[in-house]
């Protein structure tokens, strides 16, 4: 399984494309004289809002969002600017395009009618919504792979013919590590998500209250997938803790072998050592059946040991 956390880069270059019915200006951050434009006419310092939190500034609301989407087989992370007014919504890109706002630009020339700013925007925050259950799909099929590698892990604890090493749980560790790291974004995402959605629900102008039920869907929306999301985060971390125990299981049997090969040799090495001694009168010594009888002697008390441990269930 490979996971990719890929930076703030798009598939196609954006310039300024511009649905009237929908009153969407797409502005790409690689066209800065297109911002100044923008500045000059509207009077919208957006450059200003690229690196800060939502704000307001008159009837203009500023939102960024970062965002994850996947975009044929890679996961990839957007940091979109929207700046909502009354008659206009504009998007600031990266460049090439997220594939999220091409999606809701389709959506919107679907429909075929004339929408509002405040509604081409719940569309935009839709997608970027239905983007971020699709990534935790793709996640979740992601996490059955490191289900059955953790399976494998754990069949070997008593296979006989092949056990596993420390290589064979770091590899899905690090697999995991990568998605609960994806997971800490989408959660970031949500977040923003909701926050945008709120915003604009409590300043949402008398003349477009017919989109509060709209509005207050995408929020449950959204709510339903920060529930995905710890989910998916539970199973993350249920599979760390399956691997961390089967390590330390692991870890266990190696030190159980020494122990019970120590417990077997104890005896040998303490009857060497007693006969070892420079003692001036040992009568053993000169008996007739002396060695046959310690050879016999240190292989009965080394069985004693590996008896017990075998009765007691240890050599399991």
């Amino acid at each position: 399984m490979t996971l990719k956390h890929i930076p703030a880069v798009g598939r196609r270059s954006t310039g300024d494309a511009i649905a009237p019915a929908h009153g969407w200006l797409r502005i790409g951050t690689d066209a800065p004289g297109k911002l100044d434009d923008i500045r000059r006419t509207l009077g919208i310092d957006i450059a200003r809002t690229l690196h800060s939190n939502v704000s307001q500034d008159g009837e203009f609301s500023y939102f960024p969002i970062t965002f994850l989407s996947v975009d044929k087989g890679r996961k990839q992370a957007s940091r979109v600017v929207f700046v909502l007014g009354r008659d206009t919504v504009i998007s600031v890109e990266p460049s090439p395009a997220p594939q999220p706002l091409d999606t809701a630009l389709a959506r919107l020339q679907r429909d075929h009618r004339a929408v509002c700013a405040y509604e081409s925007f719940a569309v935009m925050l839709q997608a970027i919504n239905d983007a971020t259950d699709e990534l935790l799909d793709t996640l979740n099929d992601d996490l059955g792979k490191a289900l059955v590698q953790t399976n494998s892990v754990l069949n070997s604890l008593e296979a006989r013919d092949r056990d596993f090493g420390v290589s064979d749980v770091v590899s899905t560790q690090l697999d995991l590590g990568e998605v609960e790291e994806l997971l800490s974004d989408c959660i970031e995402s949500q977040l923003q998500l909701a926050l945008a959605t709120r915003h604009v629900l409590a300043r949402l102008p008398a003349a477009q209250a017919h989109l509060k039920p709209l509005l207050r869907t995408l929020v449950d929306d959204i709510e339903a997938v920060e529930e995905h999301v710890s989910f998916v985060h539970d199973r993350v971390r249920l599979l760390q803790a399956t691997n961390n125990m089967a390590l330390n299981v692991k870890q266990n049997q190696i030190v159980k072998v020494f122990s019970v090969v120590t417990a077997v040799f104890l005896p040998a090495m303490l009857i060497s050592t007693y006969y070892s001694m420079n003692v001036a009168n040992m009568p053993i010594l000169e008996w007739q059946y002396g060695e046959p009888m310690i050879i016999a002697l240190t292989a009965g008390l080394a069985l004693l040991p590996l008896l017990y441990v075998k009765h007691r269930g240890w050599l399991r």
